[in-house]
């Protein structure tokens, strides 16, 4: 009877086992099934996502939610003992922050801390703080002049190699900066965009109403250490230089004559090639110089700026008023 029971009692733990095992399968089947459920309504919520989303972004926002589901899709995790999804997939949330940043990266400003200005991008900012710190990286190996962008190196270069791309199609002359071609084209169309407030002179370019202001305020910041005297423009500073030192170091190729500054020598060299760039609007007369060509302008104007202090009489060029008081000079002898 013992073995009988024993027996007895091994038949039912071994149908317990069986419909435990039998229930296992079931919930397991049930979890299954759940899981299935639960995928066919995300891609069916996926579905609609999508199709609203189609309506309502670019397609360049519709790449970024499609993908960022995807994500979620691929780093989802299904939890058999409570039945639920968790997503933890840190590579999905480290892009997505990462894209985060980049749409807001190109909304946002960079700001120089030192003057306020605004930039759109961090390395534009980089390159404008070497203005405040004097930075300069990019140097001219045959000159040594430093640069604080290569952009300006490169454009330095031309006057070593003697690169002029810019050419005027009025004229024909040509230059090695867009910058210098947008000015001289100023000579042909009149237009003088600065004008001194004291006096009404206009000028094509700022630099050149700069120096006329000393006119005005007596500025002469330019002092020959030699002699102590004095100029308001560095051009006739470096042209009174030549008289204590003598040097020329500036050749015509074609007639030999020595210059002590390179822009003597551009104006001597159209003598040579005929250049009359200065063309006088009410006659049409051209002239070499723009001094000349003010000169000129006084027959039209009747301006008579030289007045002899001993008889009165006005003369439009010095030379004229010169040649006048070797008279009173003779006459005094």
């Amino acid at each position: 009877m013992v073995f009988i029971k024993e027996e007895s009692e091994d038949m039912r733990n071994e149908e317990t086992i069986r419909v435990k095992h039998e229930n296992t399968e079931e919930q397991i089947e049930m979890v299954f099934i759940n899981e299935e459920s639960e995928d066919t309504r995300h891609e069916e919520a996926y579905r609609v996502k999508q199709e609203d989303t189609e309506d309502q972004t670019d397609p360049k926002e519709e790449r970024e939610v499609l993908n960022e589901m995807q994500d979620k899709d691929q780093c989802s995790k299904y939890d058999f003992i409570t039945g639920e999804k968790s997503f933890r997939c840190s590579q999905t949330e480290k892009t997505s922050s990462q894209k985060r940043a980049q749409k807001t990266g190109t909304r946002s400003h960079f700001t120089c801390q030192q003057c306020g200005k605004n930039f759109n991008q961090q390395g534009n900012l980089k390159v404008h703080m070497r203005i405040h710190t004097g930075v300069k990286p990019y140097t001219c190996k045959q000159c040594g002049n430093t640069f604080t962008e290569k952009g300006n190196l490169k454009k330095h270069m031309r006057v070593h190699t003697g690169e002029k791309p810019y050419t005027c199609k009025q004229c024909g002359k040509s230059f090695n900066q867009q910058g210098i071609l947008n000015v001289h084209m100023r000579v042909h169309t009149g237009e003088k965009p600065y004008t001194c407030q004291q006096c009404g002179n206009s000028f094509t370019e700022n630099g050149n109403l700069k120096r006329h202001m000393r006119i005005h305020t007596g500025e002469q910041p330019y002092a020959c250490l030699q002699c102590g005297k004095n100029f308001t423009h560095k051009s006739i500073y470096n042209a009174h230089m030549g008289i204590h030192t003598g040097e020329k170091p500036f050749t015509c190729q074609q007639c030999g004559k020595h210059f002590s500054q390179q822009g003597n020598l551009k104006v001597h060299m159209r003598v040579h090639t005929g250049e009359k760039p200065y063309i006088c609007k009410q006659c049409g007369h051209g002239f070499i110089k723009k001094e000349s060509l003010k000169r000129h302008m006084r027959v039209h104007t009747g301006e008579k700026p030289y007045t002899c202090s001993q008889c009165g009489i006005s003369f439009t060029q010095l030379s004229s008023f010169n040649r006048h008081m070797r008279i009173h000079i003779r006459k005094e002898h």
